[in-house]
């Protein structure tokens, strides 16, 4: 069972595995696979070489290499990724022949380091489940073969031991991983220097002395080697004859075959084969790795990454929070949320809005609705709150005087609101929440600084999801911090939790306080561009979850779209097709299959929020949708 077949699942022609190494027995594989030692240290054979790999070495085994890899350091943390060739020969015809080594036995150059780079944003990508994260992981997988293609895909020998050769002659990289190439593919066959100065138009004396400056061998001593090494899988995947396996892999006679192996590997093929027949893979003798927990690996591999970006001397980069939470859902929850919302609205809501009117209601789910009347006897209200209760809404009607008075600030109609009231209520013990439905007044200025949820045209502004959320949810607050908070489904018939993240800074949150104009609103979110950067680990039951995820950010929103026209009277053209102008949440929908704990990353550059509903898959078709119905 030395060959090993690599199967790939969901289309996605990559397989990442993060583990801490115990043994992992000699085999091989038609794909291309590399190694790359996050932490500790581990012991890496392939061919006739042994490696020793520690944190960031990556080390490559292309197709049909007999390798196997063992615990030098028992707190080791190893990523093995594994490619499908197939799939990426369409990209690469010639993937199937190539020979990377990306390992040195030198300080790492910044190639190493870069290739490093390259390979930990797509264990990041993956591990966190990030949005279209198959597609981009694919993308950056094309991107790291460009890279291995025009560096390293040249080797050379330092003694008896295999290493990336450092050469900047892209000229003379191509020759001879051309070279290299040919050998690899037609070792059994009778291979000449003429034939190799025919294919490469060159002479003979000129590929005798390109071979040997390059590789560090002579053309013969160079294809011996490689069909010594092919060799190896019919030593310890058959029990072929010695002397067929010599003429099988190219050699005349058998004790030239074994004179070579024995110059490569140390010892005759029979004793090579005594010693390592017991060390092949099998079915009594499998791997031994043990998981990386996710959240652990993804800590890991962001240090690693930014112990790489810090030895970059940008100025270009932006602040960046990274924060890493590990939640127990069975801790005592912080408090209950069990919000009744209080919708006012008023009869020229309803001219304004015309039947829309119940579907914006509808969404909000408000306990009791509100008619805010001008008189004490009001045709239209009365009118109004008839419809309300044959729509099965609980209406009351109130009179102008005992509305709550109103402040003005742009704040009410941009981003930082939804920030706000969740701040706010979520840890809030009162029972009501009252809010106007729609800026009263002419749709001739959209933006009026009210605390309302629609514009007076009836877009909706970016607080109308937030009181959704608030109107929603009924549960437990289980984890809560500046840019985080977790809540938890109180019904155990009806399980699910919601995860929200939130960028932003004092100076954001500060603008509620005081009346602020809209150019002030729009100079303040426009200087912030931190990014946030936070992973959530929870500790659920294994099984299959239902993730949505919705996203409000700075770009997406009424006051964004009027503040590209500098809030003028370009707009005008909003109040003749508010339906079209799009400001719901981005939303985008996942199933997560959790086998340890379940992980969950949030991503937000610039001031904005993301929320996260988890729910068991049999059940995630409850939960109330945040767009438009």
């Amino acid at each position: 069972m030395l060959f090993e077949k690599i199967t790939y699942q969901d289309d996605f022609p990559i397989n990442i595995t993060i583990a801490n190494v115990k043994d992992y027995p000699l085999h091989y594989h038609q794909d291309i696979e590399f190694v790359f030692v996050l932490k500790g240290e581990v012991t890496l054979k392939n061919g006739s070489c042994f490696y020793t790999l520690r944190q960031g070495d990556i080390f490559t085994n292309s197709g049909h290499e007999v390798h196997g890899i063992t615990s030098s350091d028992p707190n080791n943390i190893v990523a093995l990724i594994q490619i499908s060739t197939h799939y990426f020969s369409q990209y690469f015809p010639s993937l199937s022949k190539a020979c990377y080594r990306t390992y040195t036995n030198k300080s790492r150059t910044g190639k190493h380091d870069k290739l490093q780079e390259k390979l930990l944003t797509i264990l990041l990508q993956h591990a966190v489940k990030s949005s279209k994260y198959k597609s981009a992981c694919t993308y950056a997988m094309i991107d790291v073969i460009k890279y291995l293609e025009k560096l390293f895909n040249l080797f050379a020998f330092n003694g008896n031991v295999v290493i990336n050769f450092e050469n900047n002659n892209q000229i003379t990289i191509e020759r001879i991983s051309h070279i290299i190439g040919y050998i690899y593919q037609n070792y059994a066959e009778k291979i000449t220097l003429e034939d190799l100065a025919e294919i490469e138009h060159l002479s003979t004396f000129y590929i005798s002395h390109i071979i040997k400056d390059y590789t560090g061998m002579n053309f013969r001593d160079f294809l011996c080697f490689a069909r010594v090494e092919w060799s190896e899988i019919q030593l310890l995947d058959t029990t072929k004859k010695i002397s067929q396996i010599a003429h099988d892999v190219g050699f005349s006679t058998t004790a030239y075959y074994e004179k070579y192996f024995k110059k490569w590997f140390g010892c005759s093929p029979q004793e090579h084969r005594e010693k390592f027949m017991p060390m092949v893979k099998s079915d009594l003798h499998q791997e031994v790795l043990i998981s990386t927990p996710p959240n652990k690996a993804i800590k890991l591999m962001r240090q690693l990454l930014s112990s790489l970006n810090s030895q970059k001397n940008s100025t270009s980069l932006v602040n960046s929070l990274k924060l890493e939470i590990e939640s127990d859902i069975h801790d005592k929850p912080l408090c209950m949320i069990n919000h009744k919302l209080n919708l006012e609205v008023s009869f020229d809501d309803f001219m304004a809005l015309g039947y829309n009117i119940f579907s914006f209601i509808s969404q909000l789910k408000p306990c009791k609705v509100t008619l805010i009347s001008e008189k004490q006897d009001d045709s239209g209200a009365e009118k109004l709150k008839m419809l309300l209760e044959d729509a099965g809404f609980t209406a009351s009607i109130s009179s102008k005087g005992d509305a709550r008075p109103v402040s003005k600030s742009a704040v009410n109609d941009s981003i930082v609101m939804p920030m706000v009231l969740l701040r706010k209520w979520l840890r809030s013990a009162e029972e009501w929440i009252s809010v106007p439905l729609r800026d009263c007044g002419s749709s001739e200025h959209l933006l009026t600084g009210l605390p309302s949820l629609l514009t007076s045209n009836g877009i909706k502004k970016p607080s109308y999801w937030a009181y959704q959320i608030l109107s929603s949810i009924k549960g437990n607050l289980i984890d809560w911090g500046k840019q985080y908070c977790i809540i938890a489904s109180s019904d155990e018939k009806d399980p699910w939790y919601m995860v929200i993240a939130m960028n932003y800074n004092d100076d954001i949150i500060d603008m509620y306080t005081h009346e602020t104009t809209i150019h002030q609103v729009k100079g303040v979110l426009d200087d912030f561009k931190d990014e946030l950067d936070l992973n959530v680990s929870m500790n659920l039951s294994p099984g299959m979850y239902t993730v949505i995820k919705y996203s409000m950010l700075k770009n997406h929103n009424i006051f964004a779209y009027l503040s590209s026209f500098d809030f003028g009277s370009e707009s005008v053209f909003m109040n003749n097709a508010p339906y079209i102008i799009h400001t719901e949440p981005e939303i985008e929908i996942y199933v997560d299959d959790v086998r340890t704990s379940f992980n969950i990353n949030f991503t937000i550059t610039g001031a904005g929020l993301q929320i996260a509903i988890i729910k068991p898959r049999e059940d995630s078709e409850d939960f109330p949708d945040m767009t438009s119905r």
